[in-house]
């Protein structure tokens, strides 16, 4: 699955990881009423959405050199 995925979508996917943790940790900074497994669950799917991105675009760039 990961080698059909463009590396224009996996540096979407790193923003959108990027963006989502951020926003977590700028919610739960101001909003103290957070549940703790909303905070679990974004920070969990943000390092997914950047684990994913990161290896899209490393497999990318490899291929590029070959």
């Amino acid at each position: 699955m990961l080698s059909k995925l463009s590396r224009r979508r996996g540096l979407q996917l790193e923003a959108l990881g990027s963006v989502l943790i951020c926003t977590v940790m700028l919610a739960d900074r101001f909003l103290f009423t957070l549940q703790d497994d909303f905070v679990l669950t974004t920070a969990i799917i943000s390092a997914v959405l950047l684990t994913i991105g990161i290896r899209v675009v490393k497999r990318h760039d490899e291929e590029n050199q070959n």
